[in-house]
């Protein structure tokens, strides 16, 4: 029978391709990995791993690395649901989530799971979309909360609500850039729901891996234009007060409009509505296909479809 600490080291250490990195997460030598690495091979008869540089699997480990994965899985959701069968009032699970949606949504959510479930231990991942994505995958969290712009087959997917990318432009900008021709440009942003008239505004952009910016890259892309960027952040909220302060445009979520931009804002804000397929998504709860959801997890992602509602529409400039 494998072990299943071999088992769990195998997978690091085929996930890392590199020996020194994965002995580092799993706080072993690299002596000690080989040992368990080869202890595997010799059990399953055959070399899983190529050791010489650059190391990689060989076909058996693919193969086995396929399988390696279900069975961690399937371990996993068993001990899980064996913890609910002993004591629904206790255990553990990995939430990932963004930093500012984190400081809106958990507040609302975490108190009254406690409530309910005062033993459970809840730990959080802090990250952009690109990296909440890859820690999913990669078992490090159990569910994620945020913006799911391509659905994976492995992951299932709750939807909170569906929101738009909008750009926010101030007076301010307008007036620097536009000149005697302001109002055309309003007009024509408010009216095609596209930046073609903007080329020469500069904007506030978020930092790549971050949705926002997959999607500002996306239309400028689509518009053939290279923007003028200022300023590339990985805080929304940092985004959001510069661009109230009329130094650049910046696309943002409408789900978060309410909490961290409004048209009072230095500047005098004004959003428009995008017309790009892309500008188009939703906030979702995600957690692995085959993966057991114990009752605590399944009360919180209750709460969160009570808590999370819909930020209100953005009405076209």
């Amino acid at each position: 029978m494998i072990n299943h600490l071999n088992l769990t080291y195998f997978i690091t250490a085929a996930r890392e391709l590199n020996f020194t990195r994965a002995a580092e997460k799993l706080y072993i030598s690299q002596q000690a990995l080989s040992n368990h690495i080869a202890s595997l091979e010799k059990e399953a008869g055959l070399t899983l791993i190529e050791r010489k540089a650059p190391m990689k699997l060989t076909l058996g480990g693919e193969i086995f690395y396929k399988y390696a994965l279900q069975m961690e899985e399937s371990y996993h959701a068993m001990m899980q649901e064996l913890s609910d069968v002993k004591d629904e009032k206790r255990g553990k699970f990995a939430v990932g989530i963004s930093h500012t949606r984190g400081r809106l949504i958990l507040p609302k959510v975490l108190p009254a799971l406690m409530e309910a479930y005062p033993l459970v231990e809840v730990s959080v991942l802090e990250g952009n979309t690109r990296e909440l994505a890859e820690a999913l995958l990669n078992g490090d969290v159990d569910m994620t909360v945020g913006p799911c712009p391509q659905e994976h087959p492995d992951i299932n997917y709750i939807r909170l609500l569906t929101e738009d990318i909008v750009l926010a432009v101030s007076e301010e900008l307008f007036a620097r850039y536009g000149g005697k021709e302001q109002d055309k440009m309003k007009k024509e942003l408010s009216e095609t729901g596209r930046i073609t008239s903007l080329r020469e505004i500069p904007f506030l952009l978020n930092k790549k891996g971050n949705i926002s910016r997959e999607i500002a890259d996306a239309i400028f892309e689509e518009e053939g234009m290279k923007p003028h960027t200022l300023i590339e952040t990985e805080n929304i909220e940092t985004l959001g007060e510069m661009c109230g302060g009329g130094i650049g445009a910046a696309f943002y979520p409408t789900s978060l409009l309410q909490e961290f931009m409004t048209e009072d804002s230095a500047g005098g804000l004004k959003f428009f509505k995008l017309a790009y397929p892309c500008t188009h998504m939703n906030l979702s709860i995600a957690y692995p296909r085959n993966h057991y959801l114990t009752s605590a997890m399944r009360e919180m992602i209750r709460i969160m479809r009570d808590v999370i509602v819909p930020s209100g529409e953005i009405v076209p400039q």
